[in-house]
Parts: structure tokens; sequence; C-alpha cells
């Protein structure tokens, strides 16, 4: 397991080392958090492709060796205490456009989304970058999820306001009513009528993709339902890009570089530990 103290050991030595990191996977949705909220077995992190060789011999001359490769911009390393580090490298130097025509990084290093990594969090009061709200809340998806990815997509979506997205499964109109599928969630999603979002009152249809925010809530066996949903094309859908977040910057650095959300948070991650993009089905 990789506790805060030893997220902060690996990063004070990278910055000895001059080499720029940003924290993504579990812990780096606990440093937009700003606590670390579970267990986390490793530490993922993000450096620069031209640093990557001077990251393996930092590592490796402080006792990391390799543990796993998974190709040439991203592999894990591990110490004889156990510890496993994570690696991405990503082409800060160059942009592109991918066969979605999502703007990346690259060609020399993964597809990391331009803008991915413009967010700011705490470990144990240490401000650190990591990737944004909605970086994270979209790499989780596309794998098997588990309980700890579901539980960060929420986490995330309830203190940045990140909408969800999906498609609707079903939908009742006689009796105004539905299922959405949702992309990183365990279960589906109830949806009243009335929480459709748009000018037009139009009902959403099976297969229409959507974003929406969710509660806690009962209805007809589904254990959460919409609050509000957007259909993709329905006019006003505009409108799931003002959500509520906090201080209205998506995780992303401030001027004087502290967030109200860090505030409340006090100093970070010292809460008590509760027991196609790149994605985080490892953690």
């Amino acid at each position: 397991m990789m506790s805060a103290e030893d997220v902060l050991a690996v990063l004070d030595l990278l910055d000895r080392a001059g080499i720029e990191v940003w924290l993504d996977g579990g812990w780096g949705v606990d440093a937009l958090l700003c606590e670390q909220t579970r267990p986390h077995e490793d530490l993922d992190i993000v450096v620069r492709a031209e640093s990557l060789a001077h990251y393996g011999r930092t590592m490796r001359d402080h006792g990391f060796r390799l543990f796993r490769d998974d190709g040439p911009y991203n592999h894990v390393l591990v110490d004889d205490g156990g510890r496993l580090v994570d690696v991405h490298a990503v082409d800060l130097g160059t942009a592109r456009t991918d066969e979605r025509g999502a703007e990346v990084y690259g060609p020399g290093g993964l597809p990391y989304p331009v803008g991915s990594l413009a967010g700011v969090g705490r470990v144990r009061g240490r401000r650190v970058g990591c990737g944004t709200p909605e970086f994270q809340v979209a790499s989780h998806t596309g794998y098997a999820l588990d309980e700890d990815d579901e539980r960060d997509v929420l986490a995330l979506h309830h203190r940045f306001g990140v909408p969800l997205a999906g498609r609707v499964r079903s939908w009742h109109e006689a009796e105004g009513w539905g299922v959405l599928d949702a992309d990183n969630l365990l279960e589906d999603v109830w949806a009243h009528f009335s929480a459709v979002a748009g000018e037009t009152g139009a009902e959403p249809e099976v297969g229409q993709a959507v974003t929406f925010s969710v509660e806690d809530a009962e209805r007809n066996g589904y254990r959460r339902r919409a609050v509000t949903v957007w259909p993709e094309g329905a006019e006003g859908a505009e409108a799931a890009e003002s959500l509520e977040r906090v201080d209205g910057v998506h995780g992303i650095e401030t001027v004087d570089g502290v967030h109200d959300g860090e505030a409340a948070a006090g100093t970070g991650s010292e809460a008590a530990t509760t027991a196609p993009l790149p994605s985080h089905a490892a953690e």
C-alpha cells in the first residue's frame, strides 16, 4: 500500500531530481478532495516524456526496480518495501487530434487530453499538480469498474459538480420516467421527466446520449435518481457546464493557489483512511 507519507517521500525524491510530477489515479482523486478517502495499492504519476529516462535512473538509484512494463510510456516500479509507483509519460510539447476529434498530447507519450493536467490538490497540506476533476471522471470508464472507482467518481461529481455521462436505457413515456445507463457507475440511474433539461420539453429517446447529475434516492428499485438530465443535442443542454463547482474552476489552480474546498478540508489528506484514455483500471 502507498500511504500519504510514501507519496510525499516519492514526490520529495523526484523534486530534488528536478522532475515535474502530476498525480493521477486514486491518489490524484484524493489530492483533489484534499483528504485520503481509501487505501491505495500504488501511486500513479505523470511525468514529461523527456524526463522519463532521468526518472528511471533516479528511481533505480533509490532502490526501485521494474515490476511491470506496460509499454514505452508506462511502467510500474517497486522497491523492497513493496511501494509501487506507476509512471505515465506525456509529450506536453506537442498536441494532435485523435480519432474521436479530441485534442490530446503526443505523439511521443500517452494521449492525455490537452488541459487534463491543470488540476491542483493537496496531500497532507502539500500542494500538488494532478489531473482535473473532469479528466478523472472521464477516465473512470471503458473498463470493469469496482466500488472504489464508483466512490471516486461520485466524490468528484458531488464536490466539483462534474456531470456524469451515459445513455437512455429505457423510457416509459406514458408514465414519465426512464432509466439511464451510466458510463462510470456500477448501477443504472432512475430519471423522471421533470428532471429533463432543455427548452423544447421533448422526452429523451432510448439510446440517446445524456449527461446528468445524481443523488441517492431509491425509486422503482434503483438506488439513485437523476436530479437533472441534459439529452445530447437538446436545446439548452449546454447548461450541463453550469453545474455548481467549488469556486468555479474545476479544481484548476486559482490566482492564490488555494481553493475554497481546500480551506474547508483543512490540511488535506490527514483524515483517517477508510478501508482508451490512460485509465485507472489497475488501482
